[in-house]
């Protein structure tokens, strides 16, 4: 099965993965980006591939040409969020070819890939140092399967070969940990992170770690979306909390990140993803559309500031 077409048949890598090359193929292919933003959280159950899929979609709702990877890679699921289905037998001769899902929003997922139902890529532990060569890339044993990666090289021959032309917005949707914020960062340049997280004291620490992550790597940091913040409760006619405070509102002040949205815990984003239907197209007008609106209003926003900054003259 050849995942990629720099993958020889025997799961040896052939001269096409030459570190510089790769480098260079991924800046041809990124320069039509306007933007590339990550969305990453520490922990998983967050929501964030609900989240990624309906802020791509509330961009490209507004006319903005918003293309998506899907860099969960051993458990894609924004295909499925957004009804399509897989593509066995998709061309993969010179590069990756992005699906055309719902408003123009392009995709590049595993699953889109050929194969059989089995994750497509075995992953080494990406900071084994002990065992690296002088790139950190770690150098697998001689016991592990030759067509392991780790997700950093699994990540960069994708954005090595995927063709996405020219875009407004490149969304990252990072697999979970605060790690892989490292792994893309060492890839290619992030115009900004949104940081997924839940209200519960464990998930601020992490929130903690990240900002200063996401300062140490250079990427800004948009801001926080506080998912599952609580439950509309019809009785009492009031959100109720679902999680003891973990004072991510002291975190983002202490840290001057705005927190962009509190979404309450909306049973129907989860099921519009199942069914492959759009949350922020079938149900924009409810409190929780429009707050998926408004991140992406502000995303757009906070990206346009920058730009305009850094083309000002000092």
């Amino acid at each position: 099965m050849r995942i990629f077409s720099d993958i020889e048949s025997d799961g040896s890598v052939g001269p096409s993965v030459d570190l510089a090359d790769a480098r260079q193929r991924i800046r041809t292919n990124l320069s039509g980006v306007g933007a590339t933003i990550a969305l990453a959280s520490a922990r998983g159950g967050v929501g964030k591939s609900m989240l990624a899929v309906n802020i791509a979609a509330a961009l490209a709702m507004k006319g903005r040409k918003v293309a998506i990877v899907d860099a969960d890679l051993n458990s894609p699921s924004v295909a499925a969020m957004l009804g399509m289905k897989p593509q066995r037998g998709y061309p993969m001769i010179e590069g990756i070819e992005p699906a055309a899902g719902p408003h123009g929003l392009q995709i590049v997922s595993s699953d889109q890939l050929p194969g059989g139902e089995a994750p497509p890529i075995s992953f080494v532990d990406d900071y084994d140092q002990s065992n690296g060569n002088n790139d950190g890339e770690p150098v697998a044993p001689a016991s592990t399967r030759p067509a392991e990666l780790s997700y950093r090289q699994a990540l960069r021959r994708i954005l090595a070969q995927a063709q996405f032309g020219s875009v407004d917005f490149l969304i990252i949707d990072l697999a979970t940990g605060l790690d892989r914020l490292y792994s893309v960062a060492s890839i290619a340049a992030l115009d900004g992170v949104l940081l997924l997280s839940l209200p519960s004291a464990q998930d601020t620490i992490a929130a903690r770690h990240a900002i200063k992550i996401g300062r140490a790597i250079g990427a800004p940091i948009i801001g926080i979306v506080e998912n599952m913040a609580g439950f509309n409760c019809d009785g009492c006619r009031a959100v109720r909390p679902l999680w003891p405070d973990g004072d991510l509102h002291g975190v983002a002040r202490e840290a001057a990140v705005p927190i962009l949205a509190r979404l309450a815990f909306e049973p129907r984003l989860a099921d519009s993803s199942d069914r492959g239907v759009l949350f922020v197209r079938e149900y924009g007008s409810t409190p929780t559309g429009k707050a998926l609106a408004d991140i992406a209003d502000r995303v757009e926003a906070m990206v346009a500031a920058r730009t305009r900054a850094a083309d000002t003259p000092a």
